[in-house]
């Protein structure tokens, strides 16, 4: 256990879904071996294998927790010779994943040293937050170094990732996640926007839907009732710009939009 944490913490970030015994099976092995854990559900409902999903959600959710947490991440976490399950540490916490491109992409260069975890040739590995991620915890938990896990990993997985890039006098912002209100989270801050934007007028196209204006909020103005100001270009908490409906859901909107789509942003 790291020495500023009492009582050891256990994030839980899967595409496992909120039906099922997956949850529940971790869990049980978590606090049948560590002795007063605390386990935080961060995120069950990643579209399953969304590895562009996951990455928002550990960059956003769980860097704040504090010095010695151990984040079980278990999204597309399939066993490959250029995959390996890895545990790694990055600014005093401790993440326990695949390393498929998502922990680079998510903590950025704030990675300290990463570890392989070893496992046996010919194993069986379908379920590995269970029969890997949480052994590891365990062992963190019970104050074993990182370094003494498995043999240091020198180089990481790459995820290709792009927030936005140029195309003429338009750029191409894609999507980095849905909420469960189907609000769709652009790859682009408010501030990089207004930096581009340069106080022109702009379009921001997503589909047959295009956008002139930046609100503040997710409702139109008290006795605006035309359906078209129900779309909303805002800002949202993590200061990236948000497409919402107001009192509604934007994704259902236009037919399912899904993470590592993208729209066009035209200034005039």
């Amino acid at each position: 256990m790291h020495p500023l944490m009492g009582t050891p913490i256990v994030t839980l970030t899967t595409d496992w879904g909120s039906r099922g015994f997956f949850a529940g099976m971790v869990k049980g092995a978590l606090c049948s071996m560590i002795e007063g854990v605390r386990i935080v559900d961060i995120d069950h409902n990643i579209e399953p294998f969304n590895k562009i999903s996951a990455t928002f959600v550990v960059r956003h959710a769980c860097t704040g927790f504090p010095a010695g947490t151990i984040h079980i991440i278990d999204v597309d976490s399939n066993l490959t010779p250029d995959s390996p399950f890895i545990a790694l540490r990055s600014r005093g916490q401790y993440y326990i994943c695949c390393d498929n491109g998502i922990p680079v992409a998510a903590l950025d260069d704030s990675i300290e040293t990463a570890v392989e975890l070893p496992v046996e040739r010919g194993g069986i590995y379908n379920f590995a937050a269970y029969n890997v991620f949480t052994q590891a915890a365990v062992a963190l938990a019970r104050g074993i170094a990182l370094e003494d896990l498995g043999p240091r990993r020198a180089e990481l997985t790459q995820l290709l990732q792009s927030r936005y890039v140029k195309i003429g006098d338009s750029y191409r912002i894609f999507v980095h996640y849905i909420d469960n209100y189907g609000n769709v989270y652009l790859g682009m801050t408010y501030q990089e926007f207004e930096q581009l934007r340069q106080g022109r007028p702009f379009a921001l196209q997503v589909r047959d839907k295009i956008m002139t204006e930046i609100t503040g909020s997710y409702l139109p103005e008290a006795g605006i009732h035309d359906p078209r100001r129900r779309l909303r270009l805002t800002v949202s908490s993590t200061g990236l710009l948000e497409l919402a409906y107001s009192e509604g859901s934007f994704q259902q909107l236009i037919s399912g939009m899904k993470a590592g789509e993208s729209v066009m942003l035209t200034f005039k």
